[in-house]
């Protein structure tokens, strides 16, 4: 019998002969010793170091231990917290950012903290961060936040040493919009103003400074001696292994230290038994939600809708494919989560209901075949993913629902969702921080299309180009103040959008709603949360929006993945955060190396 050593040991032999077999490829070797690095492993190479240019997972990650912000959600309550900030106060009302004259405010004041130096020695000023955002703002520049800031910040610049933030209208989501991170006036200037970029060697005001770069294959960061906060280890390895087996094999003979989310839920449970290694999860900020395409007259009737949400026992799939590392949802907005609502319908599982709902909507088994209707459902190519959308494919076929799976490469299927080109798929929200995610996810004016879609359902008829479709039809327990506050706003947004768009502005809040739902009430509920500063008057209207999309569910929120974390036991003082980056690395300690 092979001992749990001896594995460790024919695992480290078949390492070191890896870059043999792979045509001896060389690569510089890792800087430091082993008690002054810590290595982390990722699935993907960083496409970009840029902060305004991210918009990959991998890239964001290592892009936030070069840069910092104004304000960061690397929090445990997933607020917004400052970070380069040391003050953020409303112009209007003279209060600071947790008072309530903010409610009508549309102009800003940020002071920065006195302490924020570049990787070069430089402090960070206030022209820095009138830099970075006109940058985004005025350049041209293909920056993923362009529209979405554009809609919500008029200018911005200098006085006294303070940023003023001048917005286009009173917006609860200000404090979540400075987590852009910060680039150097200083160094980008001169190489061809607000257009320029960083090209191979960033400047950043991070815990960590950008040395070298590997091809795909590793990045090499070191500590930042100057950063406002203390942080441990000398030297950062981030090492991309796209293959799972490989992951395994490094973290296992100890040459990566640290993955976050990179493993497979069976490959973890399996791992937790080494002694070498330790396995860490707690909750995430992240949803994994099915949409519908609410085009199709079929998917159009909630009925059938609801008939998915019982048939999919979303429970089981939890327990035995994650390992019971994550929890149903109920919500797209995750439990710990200061904006998720109490009392929603709970989840359950129920496939003789859901045989009677679909029974009710005309949808009747066909008498050869069993079969009720038949729908392609999109997923990633991802192993363990696909594999997961076979077992929702199968629980639904009980119900007479026949599912033909669609595995697609990410470019292919993120390319035919936002163009509404789908009937079924599964996607994640990795990082559900600020809760106008919901917003962006149902408002009638954040689909593909706003214009009218002939031959479609309901669902495409409206317009919804200038004002949201039905908006003067209101029925709910805050429809009076939606007639009050959301009707005038209605209207004067129109006219704004329809000058904008004469212009060349986007229209609209983005695509993310691409089921194409809508309903006025809805609408108003998403319009008052991002409008509305005050945090409790914000809860009141998310929690409508909750039970709304509960009832009606043009998306079906399935589960909340945990983070899940392999260290190797040799270190300590890593935690988790709700969302998955690597801020605690700054923290982290071998035990070699303390004395």
């Amino acid at each position: 019998m092979r001992t749990a050593a001896g594995f460790r040991m024919a695992v480290t032999a078949l390492l070191a002969v890896l870059p043999a077999l792979s045509g001896c490829m060389k690569e510089p070797p890792d800087p430091g010793s082993p008690d002054d690095r810590v290595v982390i492993v990722l699935e993907a190479a960083p496409r970009d170091f840029d902060p305004r240019f991210v918009s990959d997972a991998s890239s964001t990650k290592v892009s936030r231990l070069l840069f910092c912000a104004l304000t960061t959600f690397e929090t445990p309550d997933l607020k917004p917290a400052l970070e380069a900030a040391a003050e953020i106060w409303p112009a209007c009302g003279g209060k600071n950012v947790q008072g309530n004259a903010a409610d009508e405010c549309s102009h800003w004041v940020v002071r920065l903290r006195p302490d924020v130096f570049w990787h070069d020695g430089v402090r960070v000023t206030a022209h820095d961060v009138v830099f970075t955002y006109r940058s985004i703002l005025e350049s041209g520049l293909p920056s993923p936040f362009r529209g979405d800031l554009q809609r919500k910040i008029s200018r911005v610049f200098e006085k006294d040493g303070d940023v003023h933030f001048i917005l286009t209208a009173p917006v609860a989501t200000f404090l979540a919009d400075l987590t852009v991170g910060l680039v150097p006036a200083h160094v980008l200037e001169p190489r061809g103003g607000l257009a320029a970029t960083f090209g191979d060697e960033p400047v950043g005001c991070g815990p960590f400074r950008f040395v070298s770069r590997y091809g795909g294959q590793k990045v090499v960061l070191e500590r930042n001696d100057l950063f406002f906060k203390p942080v441990s280890p000398r030297y950062v390895v981030v090492r991309t292994l796209a293959d799972e087996a490989t992951r395994v094999l490094s973290v296992m003979a100890g040459s990566a230290d640290i993955g976050v989310n990179v493993l497979s839920p069976p490959v973890v449970a399996r791992l937790a038994e080494d002694p070498a290694v330790k396995v860490l999860h707690g909750p995430a900020a992240c949803t994994t939600y099915l949409t519908f395409n609410l085009l199709d007259p079929r998917l159009a009737d909630p009925r059938v809708r609801q008939a998915f949400a019982l048939g999919i026992d979303r429970e089981g799939i939890v327990e035995d494919q994650f390992h019971g590392m994550g929890v149903v949802a109920d919500s797209v907005l995750p439990p710990m989560h200061w904006a998720h609502a109490d009392g929603l319908p709970r989840p359950r599982f129920d496939p003789e209901a859901a045989a009677a709902l679909l029974d009710e909507a005309g949808l009747a088994p066909d008498p050869a075949t069993g079969i009720r209707a038949q729908f392609t459902l999109k997923v990633t190519t991802d192993r363990f993913r696909r594999n997961i959308g076979v077992l929702i494919a199968w629980q639904l076929s009980r119900i007479g629902i026949e599912v033909d799976l669609l595995p697609l490469e990410l470019s292919t299927f993120l390319a035919d969702v936002r163009k509404g080109n789908f009937e079924l798929y599964i996607l994640q929200l990795p990082e559900v921080t600020e809760p106008d995610i919901l917003r962006w996810l149902l408002h009638s004016q954040a689909a593909p299309v706003l214009t009218p879609q002939p031959g479609k359902s309901r669902f495409g008829i409206p317009d919804r180009t200038l004002v949201p479709p039905g908006f003067t039809q209101l029925a709910g327990p805050l429809a009076a103040e939606c007639r009050r506050r959301w009707w005038p706003r209605v209207l004067r947004q129109a006219v704004t959008t329809f000058v904008r768009g004469l212009t060349g502005h986007p229209a609209g809040i983005g695509n993310g709603n691409r089921s194409f739902f809508y309903d006025p009430y809805l609408d108003c509920m998403l319009d008052l949360g991002f409008l509305t500063t005050d945090s409790a008057r914000r809860l009141d209207f998310y929690a409508e929006a909750q039970r709304i999309a509960a009832r009606e569910l043009p998306v079906l929120p399935l589960w909340h993945e945990d983070n899940v974390a392999v260290v190797r036991s040799d270190l300590s003082g890593y935690s988790l955060l709700p969302i998955n980056r690597y801020a605690p690395i700054v923290d982290v300690q071998r035990r070699s190396s303390i004395r």
